[in-house]
């Protein structure tokens, strides 16, 4: 549905690269041992060591080397008590607690921390219970984690296969043995069924204080002790994989394989055919949903479609009611607008989706729909559109398998550049998008359960797994050593005393960030106070200085004026001067030139009486 780019959680490095480091690096794990899933993660001790986390079908191993300092874990996958997501510093959710019976692991950094949490816990569920991967489990968890291309030439492809066909039948043979064992010894079986029984039973007679009677402690481990003598063939982790999957699997979470024979009212998904598309498969579990829920929560206008909508960014949506057509199929239209990121696409594109609910999926008992999904402002958009298939499958009357499966199709055929372009664009944006969308049915789910259950069930259950999963190997030892009711109390006592001390560290450790985050503000706001004083100081100061430049220009304006009538004064006495000169210059000029003509007026009557004489 959305063209922006996102992360690959796992690196761009190919899986026979990874596989070969894994090989070489864990050199005394089996040979049988194939690589699942690999995470760029840290572990903290004294300092944080980055290195990777390998995932296996047995293994959970970390390697790291900084500087030549190399860290080497390798952590069985039916060794661990429990896990736990936890938050760095208690602010960011982006790391993992692996406990053993001795060990705290915790790893750090994950960039996808909920989906590598979900198959980590997986993979320890399969492994408490026995359960192998079939060849299509494992090809799809592969694809998931690393995509198609694999690094893998035809030859290395048949090797993996047959490894992987050999592995499954060897388990299934030695399985197929244990079960013939079981069904032998009708006492066996009894006393694999003694831990759900013995959860039921608490959650009718625990008092309000979580402490069960004596005597109803001691009738129950008598009777798991003696039935244990009586079959002293199996260990113990044999004994934790007879238990039903119900003792385990407290948080709800299956695999892809389902236990068909739950309830009467289960359809055999084995008689649906399976319709995916060509392209990819995203979605393939099993919820603990009904397929009318899964139906309602995804194909109507719920509140659960409504929150995933506002978190992928998408907005403006309009739908129409669904609509039979003349054929009996149902159809129905939607349009929305999707807010990008990426600068090259624009800031949002408007798209239209058009769903199809087949006739034959009600009568075959299962939902089948298909998605058309165009986006109209992306570039190339008319060149191809997104086909979406959602097959629900009922299991179970409060059980359903769901599978997506979708395609790139094409109206007319681009050039290869520009055809690899949008198929890298938009199956990185459909596997952001199944991811989320899988992730937040999980979140739906636990909270539907959670809804439906007793309050009070669910925490009892909750006691009752932390210590059977911290005890159940050492049942043999603690029952045959000391009195059945005081090593029950005596573990439910050490479960609570640490349970206090984890809750008294952690308020302390709350008091103590909460003191120094009081601390912090107010450093903060005595400096913004000194800022605030500087910066009122260096505003006075500039004023005085402004001031001081006028008072400056107004005194030599006027010693300028000053000056220049001064000299004003001079220059006038000066042309006076001149003047007077002048005049007195021109007077004289006068006087002789008055002399001059009084002179030649007596030549001229000297001339004339010479004449008259003559």
């Amino acid at each position: 549905m959305e063209g922006s780019l996102t992360v690959r959680q796992i690196s761009s490095s190919t899986y026979k690269d990874r596989t070969e480091e894994y090989k070489r690096q864990f050199i005394h794990l089996p040979d049988t041992e194939k690589l699942i899933a690999d995470y760029a993660c840290a572990l903290q001790r004294d300092i944080l060591l980055q290195g990777r986390l390998y995932l296996s079908e047995n293994w959970l191993c970390f390697h790291s080397n900084i500087f030549r300092w190399e860290t080497t874990i390798s952590i069985a996958l039916k060794n661990i008590t429990f896990m736990t997501k936890e938050k760095t510093a208690r602010l960011i959710p982006n790391a993992i607690q692996i406990v053993t019976e001795g060990e705290k692991f915790f790893f750090t950094s994950f960039g996808a921390r909920d989906r590598s949490y979900l198959s980590i816990f997986r993979l320890w569920q399969n492994a408490l219970l026995e359960k192998s991967l079939t060849r299509q489990e494992f090809c799809q968890l592969l694809q998931q984690n690393y995509g198609t291309e694999l690094g893998l030439n035809a030859e290395e492809m048949e090797n993996l296969s047959l490894s992987i066909e050999d592995n499954v039948q060897a388990r299934s043979t030695e399985r197929s043995s244990l079960d013939d064992c079981g069904e032998r010894d009708e006492k066996l079986s009894k006393s694999t069924s003694f831990t759900c029984d013995s959860v039921n039973g608490v959650s009718e007679t625990e008092s309000i204080d979580g402490n069960l009677p004596k005597a109803e402690l001691r009738k129950e481990e008598s009777q798991s002790e003696k039935q244990m003598k009586k079959s002293p063939v199996l260990t113990s982790e044999k004994r934790l994989s007879r238990v039903p999957s119900k003792s385990l699997d407290l948080n709800k979470n299956e695999y892809l394989s389902l236990d068909k024979s739950s309830t009467s009212d289960s359809v055999d998904e084995e008689n649906i055919p399976e319709k995916d598309l060509r392209g990819r498969l995203y979605i393939n579990r099993v919820f603990h949903i009904s397929a009318e829920k899964m139906f309602e929560l995804l194909f109507t206008s719920s509140r659960f479609m409504q929150r995933f909508a506002n978190s992928r960014n998408i907005i403006d949506v309009v739908c129409t009611p669904w609509n039979v057509e003349p054929g009996g199929d149902q159809l129905r239209t939607m349009t929305y607008t999707i807010i990008l990121n990426n600068p090259l696409t624009g800031k949002c594109t408007a798209a239209s989706e058009k769903q199809t609910l087949y006739k034959e999926s009600r009568e075959a008992q299962f939902y089948l729909v298909d998605s058309e999904v165009l986006t109209h402002d992306v570039p190339y958009h008319d060149y191809f559109y997104t086909l979406n298939r959602y097959y629900i499958i009922p299991s179970s009357k409060q059980k359903c398998r769901l599978r997506v499966s979708t395609d790139l199709k094409y109206r007319k055929q681009p050039w290869a550049i520009i055809k690899s372009l949008i198929e890298k664009n938009s199956w990185s944006s459909l596997e952001d998008y199944f991811k989320q969308l899988e992730s937040d049915l999980i979140m739906e789910e636990s909270m539907l359960n959670q809804s439906t259950e007793d309050p009070g069930k669910l925490s009892v259950l909750r006691r009752r797994r932390r210590t059977f999963n911290r005890t159940a190997e050492t049942v043999p030892k603690l029952a045959s050593r000391r009195p059945s009711g005081d090593g029950a109390l005596d573990a439910k006592g050490d479960v609570t005393g640490k349970k206090k001390e984890i809750e008294s560290y952690n308020t302390a450790l709350i008091v103590v960030m909460s003191i120094f985050l009081l601390l912090l503000v107010l450093l903060n706001v005595t400096l913004f106070l000194k800022l605030s004083k500087i910066e009122y100081a260096a505003q006075s100061f500039y004023r005085l200085h402004i001031q001081e430049e006028k008072y400056l220009n107004l005194a030599s304006d006027m010693v300028s004026r000053a000056e220049n009538g001064q000299k004003n004064k001079d220059r006038s006495q000066r042309l006076k001067g001149v003047l007077r000169d002048s005049i007195v210059m021109l007077e004289e000029l006068k006087s002789s030139l008055i002399m001059l003509q009084r002179t030649f007026d007596l030549l001229n009557k000297n001339k004339a009486g010479m004449t008259v004489d003559s």
